[in-house]
């Protein structure tokens, strides 16, 4: 079980330290969460939680339950017994939660809000929040951390995650690469074949890591949502800031997702033949021929052949269009050809 997790900066754990050693003896309150609150005033990153994670977490007592949000919809909040219970404040995060842009994966997630040292306990040293995608588990502060991004930042954050673990991208994890349409305007696969992105990558390349510039895009998507100005990106490269056709992207993505491949057929009989198709997306692109024919599907990355009844296939990777070039086989002087051609 892989859980993605959000760390405090060096900084804000020496804030903390320093907090906990004052005495402060202040009890911590569950906030109400605040539109508004959606920047990241410091610098956080992401790594992996410890496996273990969830067993902490099943550890801790919680209150809470499923809560009908404003919108109709079902959101399952969870709030540590650290707070006081207060079912009002608990209704007002699954308003919140439901009020970001979304689509069905909604109901599937279950935020466990927690303080500062539960949610280390459970998403492992240093850590700010955490997000399991085996299990939709979203674990974040309840309330705002010493010298940290908002509580509210974090959990947009970290739901942004959640929508992308929820997103089909193939041939690759969009939790890792980002979702369809973004992930093929920001040109995260030809990036990555260029080494200048590095999906999944956590530790070393972090600041190159594209699942966490979408999930940054989808913090920035819910601000401009709320007409405010956007605050300063310190989360990734800057490459990877959104204009605003990754903001439509990355919208589109989340309320009407990528659902698989568009099928086109064709047929004739010809001695030879090139056709050349639009690939608007990124992903895996397949020619299968029935006939006394071979198709080869010719690519920047080469060529692949295909006998009569087989199929070729490449990753369409940056390029808009691809030909496949059919050839009737030497040793047939007639014959039809039958072509399906898939492609994102």
């Amino acid at each position: 079980m892989q859980v993605k997790t959000l760390a405090l900066t060096a900084l804000a754990c020496a804030a903390a330290a320093s907090f906990a050693a004052s005495g402060d003896a202040r009890a911590p309150r569950l906030e109400a969460p605040v539109a508004d609150e959606l920047a990241y005033p410091g610098t956080v990153h992401t790594t992996l939680a410890p496996k273990g994670a969830l067993r902490a977490l099943a550890a801790t007592d919680f209150w809470g339950g499923t809560y009908t949000a404003s919108t109709g919809e079902a959101v399952t909040i969870y709030a540590s017994t650290a707070y006081p219970v207060d079912d009002a404040r608990g209704q007002q995060w699954a308003d919140f939660v439901a009020s970001l842009v979304h689509g069905t994966e909604l109901p599937s997630v279950k935020i466990y809000l927690e303080t500062e040292d539960e949610v280390g306990r459970a998403c492992g040293f240093r850590a700010l929040a955490c997000y399991d995608p085996s299990t939709s588990t979203l674990i974040a502060p309840g309330d705002d951390p010493i010298d940290g991004p908002t509580s509210e930042a974090i959990v947009t954050h970290e739901y942004g995650h959640h929508i992308a673990a929820h997103r089909a991208n193939n041939p690759w994890a969009a939790i890792d690469y980002g979702t369809k349409r973004w992930a093929t305007y920001e040109q995260i696969c030809p990036r990555a074949a260029q080494g200048v992105v590095s999906p999944g990558d956590e530790n070393t390349n972090y600041t190159q890591n594209p699942g966490e510039a979408f999930a940054e895009t989808y913090r920035v998507l819910n601000e401009r949502k709320l007409g405010r100005a956007e605050t300063p990106w310190e989360i990734v490269e800057d490459l990877l800031y959104p204009d605003d056709a990754a903001l439509a992207a990355i919208e589109q993505d989340v309320v009407t997702p990528w659902t698989g491949v568009t099928i086109m057929r064709y047929q004739g009989a010809t001695r030879t033949k090139t056709l050349t198709f639009a690939t608007p997306l990124d992903g895996t692109f397949r020619a299968t021929v029935r006939g006394p024919y071979r198709a080869e599907v010719l690519s920047a990355s080469g060529v692949r052949r295909a006998g009569p009844a087989t199929s070729a296939s490449t990753n369409v990777c940056g390029a808009r269009t691809l030909r496949v070039r059919l050839t009737r086989v030497a040793t047939a002087t007639k014959g039809a050809y039958q072509l399906t051609v898939t492609r994102p």
